[in-house]
């Protein structure tokens, strides 16, 4: 199993490798990743190659005994090319140029950044591509982040243009699919189309998506021609990533991994001012999301956080035990590698207050002493933990694209499409079912179950798989907002929710949109009764035609409409018509689940059980999420610890923040 650091030597003395070589060693670490921003010192002048402190460097670390992950530095044009070619640059929404000044500030767009950074790209594979101690090459660094992902400039305006003539062919085919003839808006010429910069209200809903599908392609396109580049150069054995960040931006993620060798992710469960880490279904769904972009291939955790980080507010201080409990959950859901966002903090630049497993006086301590902990651990047993399966049972729906959708109308000022997402998913995870992503095309008939969060944006191949998975006895739980608009982002003219309606057996009537000063309530009915919850967010008045209704709205002039429902088709099709709290979710699931013979582990609030299939042995992975409380789980079966061997049966404490991983 690789197990590594993030090392900055350009930012490091030269008096200090050793002792870092000599400490990473003490660690255990075996990889280096090196260089994803260092593209001035390669490239001083235009076509000006220097590559003598990486010779070195590479040099020094190879004798050490370390591999490394070379990246790509097309994060960080320099200031030079920036001041010769300002086209490189971006705009923002209000067509203001972005200035360099800190990192991603260009367009993929730019045809001439796009040749600057092949260039690069080309020297960089020529030097390094055959060396034996570079495993494998990071291009570039985090696509899309820090609002990188769409450009507003003239040069992205005529590239935008140039695209949707390829998509559409014909402005009349345009105009009609973009029902331009709302408020005056038909295009008689190309060049008319704007990118949607800043307008005094909303733009075309047709438009925004299409602009989002624009950045995306714009995105894939960037990437492959590094991958074509490199691969041109480097030894066949060496692999190709990047370090994806999953959210709402204008990159599709699922879609660049198709190029990659393995999908990499910067797992941080916290940063910045955020007061408390995020939830920790929230970090199982991006686990997952790693996993199945590469059709259930293990992924490289590029940067796993081993100190409070943030550049003008520092963020939350990671409690004891939570570096190994956020290690061993990506590990457990599927990463093969681990490499700790970073190794020495730095003392000058935008992330200086980013900590280190070593902070600013160089000295090993607590962050030092877990990491080696970790790592002592997984140098004993993560091949062996690769080596096993992990084998999903239900399976969440998720398109990039449904996400822009929601983006650009979210329906109510409280409406955050990642944070109900995450709620959805979480049903699964504290149910402690096994869960996949599933994307467009993916096969379906694999899960005994489908989760369909928030389908806003319909896609036909989707659609089409879901339909005959219910017709083969499928089961599935939809929410609200499912089947409204087409894949040009146009309301689709049937009764919601739209083709599914004789499948969940039902038929919505209206809804309605609740704004964050608003609530209603929903009460759950026959097996139910006695259930109750907030009903935030959205509500759709459901009228059961073949349904039978599980809960019904209190509090509003709706009252006792149904709010949720179970329709029996040829399995069965649950249908939650509101944003409820995760209690009911979590009851509603439970019954979904034993209809659908979904395996269950019962656990307490923020335990985390997640089991992994080997030849020899299984491993059962208990995490406790929460920082004050111990918690109590009772075990399914005898068990012996992995590291002591010791044997564990009835009923196990978990202090705050411990992981217990147990074997069969």
């Amino acid at each position: 199993m690789y197990l590594g650091v993030d090392y900055y030597p350009e930012q490091t003395p030269r008096t200090l490798w050793e002792e870092d070589f000599r400490l990473m060693k003490e660690l255990g670490v075996n990889v280096v990743r090196l260089a994803e921003f260092a593209w001035t010192m390669m490239e001083p002048e235009e076509g000006v190659y220097d590559f003598r402190f990486w010779d070195d460097i590479i040099e020094r670390l190879s004798v050490a005994g370390f591999d490394i992950v070379l990246g790509t530095p097309t994060a960080t044009p320099p200031a030079w090319m920036c001041h010769k070619y300002p086209e490189i640059l971006p705009a923002d929404e209000h067509g203001v140029t972005i200035s360099f000044g800190a990192r991603r500030h260009y367009t993929v767009h730019s045809e001439t950044y796009q040749q600057f950074s092949v260039a690069i790209t080309t020297e960089m594979a020529k030097r390094y591509g055959k060396h034996t101690r570079v495993i494998g090459w990071q291009t570039d660094n985090e696509y899309g982040h820090e609002k990188s992902d769409r450009s507003y400039s003239d040069v992205d305006r005529a590239a935008f243009q140039i695209w949707l003539k390829n998509r559409y062919g014909t402005l009349d085919a345009l105009n009609e699919t973009w029902g331009t003839v709302f408020w005056s808006q038909t295009y008689t010429a190309w060049e008319q189309i704007p990118v949607p910069r800043k307008v005094y209200q909303e733009h075309n809903p047709s438009l925004l998506v299409d602009f989002d599908r624009f950045c995306a392609d714009g995105y894939n396109h960037y990437n492959k021609l590094q991958v074509d580049a490199l691969r041109e150069h480097i030894h066949p054995d060496a692999f190709i990533t990047h370090n994806l960040v999953y959210s709402d931006m204008a990159v599709n993620q699922q879609q660049m991994a198709q190029d990659l060798d393995y999908v990499a992710f910067d797992n941080y469960p916290v940063w910045g001012g955020l007061p408390e880490p995020n939830r920790f279904e929230k970090m199982a769904s991006d686990h997952d999301l790693c996993r199945s972009s590469k059709q259930g291939k293990g992924f490289w955790v590029m940067e796993q956080l081993s100190g409070a980080q943030g550049w003008s507010k520092i963020g939350y201080l990671p409690r004891p035990g939570h570096i190994r409990l956020w290690t061993y959950q990506a590990v457990a859901r599927g990463a093969e590698a681990i490499v700790y966002f970073r190794f020495r903090a730095a003392l000058f630049g935008t992330e200086e207050f980013c900590h280190g497993i070593i902070d600013h006086d160089g000295k090993p301590k607590r962050k030092f002493n877990e990491v080696k902990q970790i790592m002592t651990e997984l140098n004993t047993f993560g091949d062996e933990i690769n080596a096993s399966n992990y084998q999903a049972e239900v399976g969440v729906y998720f398109d990039q694209e449904n996400v822009w959708a929601w983006t650009h109308q979210p329906h109510s000022d409280a409406f955050d499409f990642r944070t109900e997402f995450v709620r959805f998913y979480g049903g699964a995870v504290r149910r402690q079912a096994s869960t996949d992503i599933v994307f467009p095309g993916d096969r379906l008939d694999q899960y005994k179950l489908i989760i369909v969060p928030l389908y806003f944006l319909t896609n036909p191949t989707f659609d089409q798989s879901l339909i005959d998975y219910m017709e083969q006895g499928g089961h599935v739980i939809f929410t609200y907002r499912t089947g409204v608009k087409d894949p040009h982002n146009n309301v689709l003219p049937l009764t919601l929710p739209g083709k599914f309606a004789p499948y969940a057996g039902i038929e919505i009537d209206e809804y309605e949109s609740l704004q964050a000063v608003q609530e209603n309530r929903v009460e759950g009915i026959g097996a139910f009764e006695g259930q109750g919850s907030p009903a935030r967010l959205w509500c759709d008045l459901i009228t059961p035609t073949t349904a039978e209704p599980l809960a019904v709205y209190r509090d509003t002039f709706y009252d006792g409409v149904a709010a949720v429902t179970r329709n029996v088709y040829k399995g069965t099709i649950t249908y939650i018509g509101a944003s409820i709290d995760d209690a009911m979710i979590d009851t509603i699931y439970r019954q979904a689940f034993l209809d659908a013979g979904v395996q269950m582990f019962e656990a307490p609030d923020q335990v985390e059980v997640v089991r992994r299939h080997g030849e020899t042995r299984d491993f059962v992975f208990f995490m406790n999420h929460d920082t004050k409380a111990s918690r109590d789980v009772v075990l399914d079966a005898s068990y012996k610890e992995l590291n002591t061997n010791e044997t564990y049966s009835g009923t196990v404490t978990l202090a705050p923040l411990e992981t217990l991983i147990l074997t069969t």
